[in-house]
């Protein structure tokens, strides 16, 4: 007799089966003494009866679906580990593995597990691939068993009714009417039926005073084996409250046994035919206790139900004749679409074996070692293989397709190769989609899949060795600039976001003097110099250098930087360097947008002290501010930068000179679009993965690139005094109007010796000191006059790069230091960063696009200058100019006060190391490209 069947009724993927033993109505209402075989109650007579009536469902299926209901049981990873907790699971329980043969490297076993068991066999919407069982419309026969007694607490251990035989169509052979004397009863099932005339399946003595249970022999033959399925209505009493009316009650069938199945696995090839499969030395016999409430639905909770496992046997499934030719991921089936499906009792597997026995041959063609633990209501697969040192694989695609127009559905080809060969046959294999990587930092995942792009996610549906495919792509023409802000505004807003951290938790990691901003919410910045913390500690190689570089007896080497009182700086906490007079106030120094940063404050004390303040999203767009620190009496002691401003700025661009890669930052320091319509080159490397069951997956990739949108870009960024740490703006709209200013009242002393040597005139040349600097964030200043260049008095050549001891501007990647006005992770560059970028295949638009690696693009915005000597801005859409970390001197005999720049403009490009006049005066406001560090 076959079993099988049984799990089309109880495990359907559709709906739970509903059973309803009949409702005997009309009847003298009479109860049931603790005899079975007395229908009357004496204490009753004359009131109607009601007969006991069953509602039918199976644990799995409510769990499963319960866990789908919870939106917090979404299928996460987390998620999916607790809906696998609900059945007793855990996602180790369900993990493929492969399962390698002694003595045999042709071919192996590769197990996978599903919770349940697996209703891809009962449905009959199955696919055509799988082995189907044969229908029923009806259930079969199985046992019942009731308990019951005069309250909750005091249920009979002497059955009410035992072994009652449950017939096909859902009645009681014998009816059973409820004792209203007696109105509680818990309730026991078990399928299949257990009769005498099957003593392989036998139920615990009627005399039994403990909770029931049942004895199995596994059947040595799969045709014979039995799904062995439970259940009861639960530990608390079913309670007949109502007379005359029969209270429902629930049997939820739970399966008790684990199925095991085998299949075609992917890779087996020949043209051998499988003709018999053994379990060898799994335990036969089991004793199973019925629970007495529902359990989970497999795994180690049901597991513990069973006792006494013991005898091992030889399982044995026979008179087969199934092809390893073709069927990949075909069930092994009998006749008729017969499932062959082992149903094992759940145990250990240490010392089981499988035997897969090819051509009627005597001696097993695989031997295979099990290991593990077989867990109860769940169904595991063997997937009879080769192993892939047998086998090779070709796996390619085309790298680059053309690129595609920008236009609403333009499109690129390429082209897939993916086969695999072996002894005997040439075949093609899928593959699928696994990953993107859409901002270029090398990450793959499926979350990077652009909303732009449309391609098949898997593919090799001929038997063609090459297959060509489409990627289609939407337009690239929008308002970029009206995104940017819509991505910012509408952000998850944040609350006390500390962006010295990467996440905004509590801990200082790194520190700088810019921070980004990309969404509303509450902000803090630790009161720290520049970037004197790093990692979490402190960074002192950023405020101190063990360099000189004198001439004409004067150190050109800032050995111990300063702070605003022109002190040397001795710790990386403002307020702990200054203890006495710490910074108690903040304000906003300037901003190109008005009210963006509102509530500025100090929090705390000493190195616990943290700049507050609120971006509220109705004002928040692309752009800056300045924020500073004050002491009681309004002096300012350090000021930040904030830059509003997409993580997509921050994207880093390679570019390879004189021997060295540097990641430019994708814009100027600070830039601000005030129109950008268009779109930038869209670019994304799609990662493709060859579909295998065994040994290590081939993979590819393909990067699918889409034209720039007909781009018109305008706006402006932030520009730089060398040597300073803060921005003056790159427009003349700020706020508030007074925020930045230039000169500050001070006269340029003349060049003449007579000016220069004259006390006075030396004594106010002197105070244009680094502190000064330091304490007017907003001020430009500048050159100190006198041959002095420079906006300070002592012309360092190591502000931007602590050890920089030479005017030749040979030193590479400089430690960054507490005057870089880059944000984290990002420095000024060193003089070669662009001494290799040419004009071949260069474009002008308000700034050049040029060529860096691999063929992608950079673009350096024209954000023009402001003039040193009178501080008006100039050249904004026709100059972009960019310091370099580098001090110099104009020339081999000029004075200092220079520092090394870039200019380009139409037609232009002039970088250091290169040209002669690659210089600029130090009091100029150039632009920032950092790269990072």
């Amino acid at each position: 007799m076959k079993f099988n069947n049984i799990r089309k009724c109880y495990a359907g993927r559709k709906s739970t089966a509903a059973l309803t033993f009949a409702c005997l109505s009309g009847l003298t209402a009479l109860g049931l003494t603790a005899c079975s075989d007395n229908e009357l109650d004496s204490t009753n007579s004359g009131q109607n009866g009601a007969a006991v009536t069953f509602q039918v469902t199976t644990a799995d299926k409510q769990a499963q679906q319960a866990a789908k209901a919870n939106p917090a049981l979404a299928m996460t990873r987390a998620g999916f580990a607790e809906q696998l907790k609900m059945q007793g699971l855990t996602p180790e329980d369900l993990a493929t593995r492969k399962i390698d043969i002694p003595g045999n490297s042709k071919y192996c076993l590769i197990e996978s597990t599903v919770a349940g068991i697996d209703d891809d066999l009962t449905n009959a919407n199955a696919a055509g691939t799988r082995a189907k069982v044969t229908t029923t419309a009806t259930l079969g026969k199985f046992s019942a068993i009731a308990y019951r007694g005069t309250s909750a607490t005091s249920i009979s251990t002497t059955p009410w009714f035992y072994n009652a035989e449950v017939n096909a169509n859902g009645t009681l052979a014998n009816t059973q009417l409820w004792s209203w004397s007696e109105p509680y009863a818990r309730f026991y099932a078990v399928y299949p039926q257990v009769t005498t005339s099957y003593s392989k399946l036998t139920l615990a003595p009627s005399t039994n005073t403990s909770t029931p249970y049942v004895n199995i022999e596994v059947e040595p033959g799969v045709q014979n084996q039995k799904d062995l399925m439970t259940a009861c209505s639960g530990e608390t009493p079913i309670h007949y409250a109502t007379l005359g009316t029969a209270p429902a009650v629930p049997l939820q069938f739970q399966h008790a046994m684990t199925a095991i199945r085998f299949k075609i696995g992917d890779r087996l090839s020949g043209t051998h035919k499988i003709t018999k499969i053994e379990i060898v030395g799994a335990k036969s016999k089991g004793k199973f206790t019925l629970p007495s409430s529902v359990q989970a639905t497999a795994g180690a909770s049901f597991n513990s139900a069973w006792s006494d496992v013991s005898t091992p046997a030889t399982f044995t499934l026979d008179d087969i004749n199934v092809s390893t030719a073709g069927h990949v991921n075909e069930t092994i089936v009998g006749k008729d679409g017969d499932n062959f499906t082992f149903y094992m009792i759940p145990q250990s597997l240490s010392g089981l074996k499988v035997k897969v026995y090819f051509d009627n041959q005597p001696n097993p063609a695989i031997v295979a070692p099990l290991a593990g633990t077989w867990k109860a209501g769940t169904t595991k697969t063997y997937a009879l293989s080769q192993s892939a040192n047998n086998l090779k694989y070709t796996f390619e695609a085309t790298p680059n397709p053309n690129e595609a127009a920008n236009t609403e559905g333009a499109t690129t080809s390429y082209q897939i190769t993916s086969y695999v060969d072996d002894d005997k046959q040439h075949r093609p294999v899928k593959w699928k989609v696994v990953s993107y990587d859409a901002d270029g930092d090398g990450t793959f995942s499926m979350s990077e899949k652009p909303d732009w792009l449309t391609i098949p996610n898997e593919g090799r549906t001929t038997t063609q060795d090459v297959e060509q495919y489409t990627a289609t792509f939407n337009a690239n023409q929008r308002d970029v600039l009206a995104d940017f802000n819509n991505a910012m505004k509408t952000a998850d807003p944040v609350t006390n976001y500390n962006l010295a951290n990467a996440t905004g938790g509590a801990a200082i990691e790194n520190t700088a003097n810019c921070y980004i901003i990309s969404a509303p919410g509450t902000y803090r910045i630790p009161l720290v110099y520049g970037n004197a913390i790093e990692r979490g500690t402190t960074n002192a190689s950023a405020y101190t250098s063990t360099k000189s570089y004198i001439v004409d007896n004067e150190e050109f080497v800032l050995q111990k930087f300063l702070d605003h009182n022109d002190h040397k700086i001795t710790s990386p906490y403002i307020n702990v360097q200054n203890s006495g007079d710490q910074a108690t106030k903040a304000e906003v120094i300037w901003e190109d947008c008005k009210d963006i940063v509102t509530a500025p404050a100090v929090t705390g004390s000493g190195a616990d002290s943290y700049l507050t303040f609120e971006i509220k999203k109705e004002n928040l767009q692309n752009g800056n501010a300045v924020v500073a620190v004050t002491n009681a009496t309004g002096t300012v002691m350090w000021s930040w930068h904030l830059w509003f401003t997409p993580k997509s700025s921050l994207k880093k661009i390679p570019f390879t000179s004189e021997g060295s890669t540097y990641n430019f930052m994708t814009d100027n320091l600070g830039w601000k679009y005030t129109k950008w319509t268009g779109g930038l080159k869209r670019e994304v490397v799609v990662k493709i993965e060859q579909q295998a069951e065994t040994g290590e997956k081939k993979t590819a990739t393909i990067t699918l690139k889409q034209a720039p949108g007909n781009n018109v870009r305008e706006g402006y960024g932030n520009l730089y005094q060398w040597g300073r740490k803060d921005p003056l703006p790159g427009t003349d709209t700020f706020y508030p109007n007074t925020g930045y200013k230039f000169n500050d009242g001070y006269t340029i002393v003349g060049d003449q010796p007579a000016d220069y040597n004259n006390p006075a005139n030396i004594q106010r040349m002197e105070k244009r000191t680094i502190g000064l600097s330091i304490r007017e964030p907003g001020i430009m200043l500048p050159k100190v006059g006198g041959g002095k260049l420079s906006w300070s008095y002592r012309q360092y050549i190591n502000l931007w790069s602590a050890d920089n001891d030479s005017y030749a501007g040979t030193v590479r990647d400089g430690k960054k230091t507490i005057y870089d006005p880059s944000p984290v992770g990002f420095k000024v560059p060193d003089a070669y960063a662009f001494k290799d970028f040419s004009l071949t295949g260069a474009v002008w638009s308000n700034g050049y696009t040029l060529k860096a690696d691999n063929d992608k693009e950079i673009y350096f915005q024209a954000g023009g200058y402001r003039d040193g000597n009178d501080g008006v801005l100039k050249g904004v859409g026709g100059y972009a100019l960019y310091w370099v970390g580098i001090a110099t001197k104009r020339g081999t005999t000029g004075g200092p006060g220079y520092g090394l720049r870039i200019k380009m403009a139409n037609g232009t490009l002039s970088a250091p190391i290169n040209p002669s006049d690659d210089y600029g005066n130090r009091a100029y406001g150039f632009g920032m490209r950092p790269v990072a560090e």
